[in-house]
Order: C-alpha cells, then structure tokens, then sequence
C-alpha cells in the first residue's frame, strides 16, 4: 500500500480540524537563523506568553497554552514558521496579541497574528501542507 503526501496533508489537517485554535500566527527572523535556533527562540517566545498567562510556575501546575508549529522555507531558503495556538480559555480575552506580536519582535523579527474565526479548515489546511 502507498500512502501519498497529500492523503498524509489531509489526515493531518483534519486531525488538527478537532482542536480549537484561536491565533494563526506567522513569524518571520531579522536574521535566518538555523533551524534549532529558531525552533528554541519560538519555544522561548512561547514560554514568555504561558508566564504573562500563568505566571512562572505555569508548567507544575500543569497550566499553559498548546500549540502546533510548521516551519517553511522562502524562495530565498530562509526560514519563517506558521503557527496555531490556543489555550483552554480564549487567547483574544486573556492576552493581547498585539502584547505577543511585539514580544516576537523584541526576540526575533516580526510577528502576524490572526484571530481564528470561520475559516478554522483553512488554517489548518494550510499549516498542514
């Protein structure tokens, strides 16, 4: 039996189709780092949003928000991630998004950030691919 990338896309988007995401982020580097680089500074800048959600100690309490992070090469081979995140609460009423924009931007480069509304298969169709 062969399995094709697209019918692996599509399993993925749908499984991703069950959570309910709240920002579609897109996040872009000053400077293209390499790619354990960027993965720890988006790991960095996710910590730094669960400790202004939580506070510190958000991971013994069990506390934080989940996410899902695709990484996609430009033309020119550097490298941006395209994110989902959500939290058990909505993120759009307990943290501002301009608040984590310009908190990737002290880290990183520069951040968009989306409110997820209808178009929730889009999103994650296109993370997925």
């Amino acid at each position: 039996m062969t399995i094709s990338l697209k019918s692996v896309q599509e399993a993925y988007a749908i499984w991703l189709n069950e959570f309910q995401w709240q920002w579609f982020c897109t996040l872009t580097f000053r400077v293209p780092p390499h790619p354990e680089a960027a993965d720890k500074k988006f790991r960095y800048w996710i910590h730094r949003l669960n400790c202004a959600l939580y506070g510190k100690r958000y991971k013994k309490r069990g506390q934080g928000i989940y996410w899902v992070l695709a990484l996609e090469y430009h033309r020119s081979e550097a490298i941006h991630f395209h994110a989902l995140l959500a939290d058990t609460e909505d993120l759009n009423v307990r943290l501002s998004r301009t608040q984590a924009k310009r908190l990737w931007d002290e880290l990183a480069g520069f951040a968009r950030i989306n409110g997820i509304n209808e178009q929730h298969l889009a999103v994650t169709n296109y993370i997925s691919k």
